[in-house]
């Protein structure tokens, strides 16, 4: 689709030459909030001046279903746009969220009630993260942001207000109110004050229950790498004897929620640390059926010391003990043979030879630094690991 034969915007500019447009009338200003440091211009700029010289066409482009646009990353926020929708600048040779060019300079938004939020242009790279989304701002570009409150939304997002209600009867027994203050309470679920995320804080008066926005669909069920059970959440129990978590060793605070073992296990892991990308993958496995391996052997066993094994199914390997040559490497693990151990060896005239150990792997592995549930034994960076 050519956006050069798309309908003429007559009125909107797009947000770099309103930037271009502020800059010859004002003085670029300094933040520096708490989780902002950065300097800005406030905007205020929407509608082209006929008297005025206008570089940028701007043009309004519908795609059909199922067409891709060459073009589909924002030059405003560099989010992909997903919209049927979006405008054309000839001059950025690039496309504009619908939101990013209609912004208004002021905004009052349901996420932050007390005060409007300005438009500001961003200078530098604000070193900050939206409010709603937890997105980092990207460099020069707009956002809104209260200066009082130093609160900030990014464009896309302050045009998707917040949910100022959730039921959620599994995480709480009560409707949850959206708390727009910011405040240095702790979530009930994961017992942290988290600055970045405090903006987003619902609530239960009647029970005093505060819980972070990303924390009410946590998962109830799931598998990590540090243990061999699966994990259930568990809410707040004053009477439980408080337990070490399994990923960073501290206490893990008996007020709040945790993930302990189903099986009964004294194990036990903070909210947080167990749906950390290295120890969880974060799905929901709770009325999934547990995996099960029959048999995780890789090898049969001939006897006489004499195995076939998967890796080698054409013949079958046999012990040798106290094995030594360093120009030969173990098929498995690729290292040579250092030490005068045990090693498994074709019993025909191939050159196929094994570390005792690497023979006698599993055919499935968990492993602490891997947050799947398993790893294949054919995988080459399995026997690695093992061997480290």
């Amino acid at each position: 689709m050519d956006p050069l034969n798309q309908v003429r915007s007559c009125h909107l500019l797009c947000p770099k030459e309103r930037y271009e447009k502020e800059k010859e009338h004002t003085k670029p200003a300094k933040i520096s909030g708490q989780s902002f440091q950065f300097n800005y211009r406030i905007v205020k700029t929407s509608c082209f001046n006929e008297n005025s010289n206008n570089l940028h066409s701007l043009f309004h482009c519908s795609k059909k279903e199922g067409e891709e646009i060459f073009y589909d990353t924002c030059e405003n926020c560099h989010m992909k746009i997903e919209t049927d929708t979006y405008y054309f600048c000839s001059y950025c040779n690039g496309p504009y969220h619908k939101e990013c060019v209609e912004s208004p300079s002021i905004y009052h938004s349901s996420d932050h009630p007390k005060h409007p939020l300005q438009l500001l242009w961003s200078e530098q790279y604000p070193n900050s993260r939206c409010c709603s989304c937890q997105g980092y701002c990207p460099f020069s570009c707009l956002l809104y942001y209260c200066l009082v409150c130093d609160f900030a939304l990014d464009v896309i997002c302050s045009r998707k207000p917040i949910s100022l209600k959730i039921y959620n009867p599994k995480r709480h027994k009560h409707t949850l109110h959206y708390f727009p203050r910011k405040s240095t309470l702790a979530c009930d679920v994961c017992g942290l004050v988290d600055d970045d995320y405090s903006h987003l804080l619902y609530t239960c008066l009647l029970c005093d229950f505060f819980v972070h926005k990303r924390c009410i669909d946590l998962p109830y069920v799931i598998k990590v790498s540090r243990h061999n059970h699966r994990l259930a959440f568990t809410p707040s129990n004053p009477f439980k004897e408080s337990a070490d978590c399994g990923v960073c060793y501290q206490k893990i605070d008996i007020n709040y929620g945790e993930y302990s073992c189903v099986k009964g296990c004294i194990y036990a892991m903070h909210s947080r640390c167990a749906l950390r990308r290295d120890v969880s993958d974060g799905k929901e496995l709770e009325g999934e059926p547990e995996e099960t391996y029959e048999n995780t052997k890789i090898f049969e066993d001939k006897g006489d010391g004499v195995i076939l094994h998967q890796g080698h199914p054409c013949h079958q390997i046999k012990l040798e003990k106290q094995f030594h040559d360093e120009n030969k490497h173990c098929q498995a693990c690729m290292l040579p043979f250092y030490g005068d151990g045990n090693v498994y060896r074709c019993m025909q005239s191939c050159d196929f030879i094994l570390h005792e150990s690497c023979a006698y792997l599993p055919r499935v592995k968990q492993f602490m630094l891997h947050a799947c549930s398993s790893i294949d034994p054919r995988a080459r960076v399995y026997h690695k690991l093992l061997h480290v």
